[in-house]
């Protein structure tokens, strides 16, 4: 992944910021329609599902360049995936309702540059998570 990337993927991201709480139930209802085994991982209030979400989202665009050092959050989030069911099918499908909510959310702001960089951080993130 490219410094150009990893700038494309921090810009889109804080573009989406101020309407991250529609975009977290755009999310949900994006990825239950495509996966709906997929429920069972999101346990209680979607809200607040949505907030732990974004925040995830946040500490991870925010560690792109050196996700080195969150390899072992990465992995523990895989264990704990795995143990429910989930593995690398599931990240797909995450990374998929991920990349097409922030592309509903900005519109013509997300062009295929930010899609395939997007795409590139999510490889890299799900490449992490399924070495642990």
């Amino acid at each position: 992944m490219t410094a150009y990337q990893i700038g494309l993927v921090r810009q889109s991201l804080e573009a989406a910021a101020p309407q991250r709480n529609r975009l977290a139930a755009i999310f949900f209802a994006r990825l239950f329609a495509a996966e709906p085994r997929l429920r069972f991982l999101f346990r209680g209030d979607l809200r607040a599902q949505g907030q732990a979400l974004w925040s995830g989202l946040v500490s991870i665009v925010d560690s792109l360049d050196r996700l080195h050092a969150i390899e072992p959050a990465l992995e523990w989030l895989a264990v704990r995936a795995a143990a429910r069911g989930a593995g690398g099918r599931t990240y797909a499908a995450i990374a998929d309702a991920l990349v097409a909510t922030l592309a509903a959310g900005l519109g013509e702001r997300f062009t295929e540059a930010h899609r395939s960089a997007w795409e590139s951080a999510a490889r890299r993130v799900i490449d992490a998570m399924t070495r642990g």
